[in-house]
This record gives C-alpha cells, sequence and structure tokens, in this order.
C-alpha cells in the first residue's frame, strides 16, 4: 500500500502538467484565427470578400453583419442587404441601429408597412430616437399615399374620352 502511495504522489503533478498543457495548447485552427485577427481588426475599410472572410471567422459578430449589410445595401443587392440585416436581428433582436437600416432599406423598396414595424422596433431599442421617428413618420406617409392612390378610381377605358384626348 506503501508503494501504490508514493506512485500515486509522484504522479499527480504529472498528470496535472499533462491536463494543463493539452487544455492550453494551440491548435492549427486557432493560427488561422490570429493569421485572420489582424486584417478584421481593420475589416470596415477592407473590401466585401474580406468582410465575409472574417464573418467566417467569428459568425455572431453582428456590427460586421451590420457593415456587410450596409455594403450590399450601396451596391443595389437589397436582398442579400436584408437577409444579412434579418441575420443580424436574429443574434441581436434589440439592436435598433439594424433595425433602423432595415426599415430604410424596405422604405426603398416601397415596403411601407413593414418599414413602419422595423421603425417602432428601433424606437422600442432607442426611445426618442429621431432617426426612428423620422422613419416612422416617412413610412407612414408613403402609407397615406399609397392608400390615396389606391381610393382614386381607375382611368377611364379609352373608348370612353373623346377623339382629341385619345391623341
Amino acid at each position: 500500500m506503501n508503494g501504490l502511495r508514493r506512485w500515486i504522489d509522484a504522479l499527480w503533478p504529472l498528470a496535472l502538467l499533462v491536463v494543463f498543457l493539452g487544455t492550453f495548447r494551440r491548435t492549427s485552427g486557432d493560427s488561422a484565427v490570429d493569421q485572420a485577427s489582424p486584417v478584421c481588426d481593420e475589416a470596415y475599410t477592407s473590401d466585401l470578400a474580406t468582410l465575409e472572410r472574417c464573418l467566417a471567422l467569428d459568425s455572431r459578430n453582428v456590427e460586421l453583419m451590420t457593415e456587410i449589410g450596409d455594403r450590399y445595401a450601396a451596391s443595389a443587392a437589397t436582398e442579400r442587404a436584408e437577409a444579412m440585416y434579418h441575420r443580424a436581428l436574429a443574434i441581436d433582436p434589440h439592436d435598433g441601429d439594424v433595425h433602423l437600416r432595415l426599415g430604410e432599406l424596405l422604405l426603398t423598396r416601397g415596403d411601407a408597412a413593414a418599414a413602419r414595424a422595423e421603425g417602432e422596433a428601433a424606437l422600442r431599442s432607442q426611445p426618442g430616437s429621431l432617426a426612428a421617428e423620422r422613419l416612422l413618420e416617412r413610412a407612414t406617409g408613403l402609407r397615406r399615399t399609397k392608400d390615396a392612390i389606391s381610393s382614386f378610381p381607375p382611368p377611364a377605358p379609352s373608348s370612353w374620352r373623346s377623339p382629341e384626348a385619345r391623341r
């Protein structure tokens, strides 16, 4: 029994050392992240491809998703921008800035109801936000304009018009 106790006393520090080294040793995947880290730290001034590579390394980075969404929106890839904003909101549903950007995008597409919903969400996240209030005003105004236009009667068939009006 005494011999077993000596072995245990001698080997337990070695076992702890193995566990310690196993926990903190670097893997080959970590080095790729470390190499990309300086590039991703300055990614906001980089091209879209670099931003997307950085997002692949940090798939929950809402700020990066927002930047990519902004780049897509600026290049008229509105479907991709909308998808990126939705992806960011899936991670942080209370990010008022992303709600604002998505609302603006939806408003430029003419979807006043969805833009209004995003404006309301932005206002809940950022009470008193002038940008959110302006988005709501514009979305409500666009909706009223569309409703007013749809309330006009359809144009009369050309057969009902005078010959001078048909020209």
